[in-house]
């Protein structure tokens, strides 16, 4: 299978298994030749491989368990963690090569089936299209490109010699996203704070009525040069106010992979399902760490490792 042709996020799980295949076939090759200086080899391979691992994957726990959910709106900048319901873009729906049907996301596998009846891959290929989650307080874009993309939707379909595998979110699936959060102020607001003053109080000239009825303080009918001061003070304020929330209507929240080694996960599991398989790398690596260390102590017994 060409590496090139499998999508990054494919790749990131695919790596996941990679130290396990080593495992395996380190242990196998130690207790074939059983004894000598390639078991030595193996078993000290063996053991630094499977202490890396454990020590990556507990650290993915932690950064998993240890990352509290937050709200799109209250999110500070950075890593975080959100939960909410999938939702697609305005515009042309992304549509599944697989059926057709509209999706937020997809990954499709394709395969074919050679002269001994057995599957050989094809191509992958995932989508990078956007799509939002969207909670209580309010919404967000995810860009999945890079993403570790978790989906309880798996469909396979075999066509003559081919086999196609997809798995998908679909619209108000819920979903829970850990990546790096950022907000993107809109450029909505080309004029200056003076021009949205004079605005402001052009408006309020055209109600004369109730530019009288705010700032004529003393009750002449007219607005004299400290009554229009503070005329212009609070079209200050008020100015400043439709900026505000100028600004806040043309913010964009976006979440994308990180910049470190901090997971970047999609998720249409619970949040406890999604622990579940960390969980089992930890104990697995960690017991065959145990088993490498088992084997140095049998290694150094037979005298093949002798420490002074």
């Amino acid at each position: 299978m060409n590496l090139s042709l499998v999508p990054i996020g494919s790749l990131r799980r695919a790596q996941a298994l990679l130290p396990f295949g080593v495992q395996v076939f380190l242990a196998g090759y130690a207790m074939h030749v059983h004894c000598g200086a390639g078991a030595w080899l193996a078993i000290l391979l063996l053991t630094v491989v499977s202490l890396t691992a454990w020590l990556k994957s507990l650290r993915t726990l932690q950064i998993i368990t240890a990352t509290p959910v937050s709200r799109v709106n209250s999110a500070a900048q950075g890593y975080v963690a959100l939960q909410g319901r999938g939702k697609a873009l305005v515009g042309v729906p992304l549509l599944s090569p697989f059926n057709g049907l509209p999706v937020l996301w997809y990954r499709l596998h394709t395969q074919q089936r050679d002269g001994r009846g057995r599957w050989q891959s094809c191509s992958w290929d995932e989508s990078d299209a956007c799509l939002i989650l969207e909670d209580e307080s309010g919404q967000c874009v995810i860009d999945p490109q890079g993403a570790e993309v978790h989906t309880l939707q798996r469909e396979t379909e075999v066509r003559d010699d081919m086999r196609y595998t997809q798995w998908c979110l679909t619209e108000h699936m819920p979903l829970l996203v850990l990546g790096n959060f950022k907000t993107l102020q809109g450029e909505t607001l080309t004029q200056t704070e003076r021009e949205t003053v004079k605005e402001v109080l052009a408006d309020w000239k055209q109600d004369k009525a109730e530019l009288l009825r705010r700032f004529d303080l003393n009750g002449d009918r007219e607005i004299d040069e400290t009554e229009w001061s503070l005329a212009r003070a609070e079209a200050v304020r008020e100015a400043r106010r439709q900026r505000v929330e100028a600004d806040q209507m043309a913010a964009t929240h976006l979440v994308q992979q990180t910049c470190d080694r901090r997971p970047f996960i999609l998720s249409a599991v619970k949040p406890w399902r999604l622990k579940l398989p960390h969980r089992a790398w930890c104990v697995w690596h960690a017991a065959m760490f145990l088993v490498a260390c088992i084997g140095v102590a049998a290694l150094q017994q037979t005298g093949v490792l002798a420490l002074p």
